[in-house]
């Protein structure tokens, strides 16, 4: 109960007036710059950089120099002030909307990883559920026997059953992505040519029960009709016996008279 969210508190430190005085501070600015625009200050920037690019100053002493810096202080002080004052409360209006912003998209961010992490962990609770009833399935299917009053065709009807039962399951484990993903962490795609098949897993086939390699076969060892039948075509073609047409392991027929 300690960390229960007690109260929100947003850093947004402006007042009501604070835009108005700002603008009123511009206007200074602005009549400073309507009302001075032929006065001391634009004769002075006019003079001294003539002065410069004309004479270099030749004609003022060495000694004099400071206080010829000086005078460029008062003169260019007072526009510099009304400058200042406007930009400060300029800058704490600023500071104080970006404090606000970062505020607001924080605790966004927060509430997004916070739902994000519980879709992770029904996920895996989910997943977890899904695999423990696949188990359960499993089992119930390779403890069938005829002492339970079962024919053998019935077993196998029963595991069929129950290898499709769990193939609806398998396809209940692909977590579909979301339209769009907040603050989720995004994997480099994996490309086909990253992938190498080194092979069956010797081991898996040697320790397989039938349903396993049932599952296994119709899952992933899918046949390719074309290579099949274009055997058997060839095979028809040549005349070859009968009993002989076909490909090991596979169920065919042919929809072509007697023959």
């Amino acid at each position: 109960m300690n960390n229960i969210v007690q109260n929100v508190v947003f850093p947004f430190v402006i007042k009501g007036d604070d835009f108005k005085e700002l603008s009123l501070k511009a206007i200074q600015i602005k009549k400073w710059i309507a009302n001075n625009n032929n006065n001391e200050l634009v004769e002075f920037i006019y003079r001294h950089r003539n002065q410069y690019n004309t004479t270099g100053y030749k004609d003022v002493h060495l000694k004099d120099i400071p206080s010829t810096l000086s005078k460029v202080d008062i003169v260019f002080k007072e526009p510099l002030d009304l400058i200042k004052v406007f930009k400060d409360d300029l800058n704490r209006i600023h500071n104080n909307i970006i404090n606000f912003e970062n505020s607001v998209k924080n605790n966004k961010i927060e509430i997004k990883n916070n739902i994000n992490q519980v879709r992770i962990q029904k996920q895996n609770e989910f997943f977890r559920e899904q695999e423990l009833k696949k188990q359960e399935l499993i089992e119930q299917a390779n403890n069938l026997n005829t002492d339970m009053g079962l024919d053998l065709d019935q077993i196998k009807d029963e595991q069929v059953r129950v290898m499709e039962e769990i193939e609806q399951l398998d396809k209940s484990l692909e977590v579909k992505p979301l339209k769009k993903v907040g603050i989720n962490i995004i994997k480099d795609k994996l490309l086909v040519k990253d992938i190498e098949i080194l092979g069956i897993n010797d081991d898996f086939l040697q320790k397989a029960d039938r349903l396993e390699l049932i599952s296994f076969i119709k899952g992933y060892l899918l046949i390719d009709e074309k290579v099949v039948k274009n055997e058997i075509k060839e095979q028809w073609d040549s005349n070859a016996d009968m009993n002989a047409i076909g490909v090991k392991g596979i169920n065919f027929k042919i929809n072509k008279g007697e023959k």
